[in-house]
């Protein structure tokens, strides 16, 4: 079955409408509405909780399995070690605001203008660039965390996709 794209349209428009006035788990929440409604489903799932969070994916270069930590623990990316916890942590490099493009510049927008700090800070970060800390290879953290964790998308976006790659 598939969606119908005008329903679509309207459930987007009323979800972005609902985005002004609030900040925090509920502006993350409706975030993630919209984003769904417009049929951006992986950034739709995933915790924007930038207080304490941790993604996991393989370095694009080398395979190496990777944490990314962003939050009150710290920003970077490290190999995860049973008994030891977080080694060969790297810093992450936040993408400036002004640089960002496509979905990560609209959400950063609505955050920045909910005055969410804490997300607007973290959305720098997760749309900025990771290095792996075995091989040393940098990469953009969005790019690859949504190649390794997209599933196929379901409905095409009505929100305009843009080119990441550079």
């Amino acid at each position: 079955m598939r969606a119908n794209p005008q329903a679509l349209t309207v459930l987007h428009r009323l979800a972005q409408a609902r985005l002004r006035g609030c900040a925090g788990p509920e502006l993350v929440g409706r975030l993630q509405d919209t984003l769904a409604f417009a049929g951006y489903t992986f950034w739709a799932s995933i915790s924007l909780d930038f207080t304490d969070e941790h993604y996991h994916l393989h370095c694009p270069h080398c395979a190496t399995r990777l944490a990314i930590v962003i939050g009150d623990y710290g920003r970077y990316s490290a190999v995860r070690d049973h008994n030891d916890g977080d080694i060969h942590r790297v810093s992450l490099a936040p993408a400036a605001p002004e640089d960002l493009t496509g979905i990560g510049r609209w959400v950063h927008g609505v955050a920045a203008e909910g005055g969410d700090t804490t997300l607007a800070d973290g959305l720098t970060y997760l749309f900025g660039r990771a290095a792996c800390g075995m091989c040393g290879s940098g990469f953009d953290l969005a790019d690859w965390l949504e190649v390794e964790h997209s599933p196929g998308q379901p409905i095409d976006p009505i929100v305009p996709r843009t080119d990441r790659s550079t």
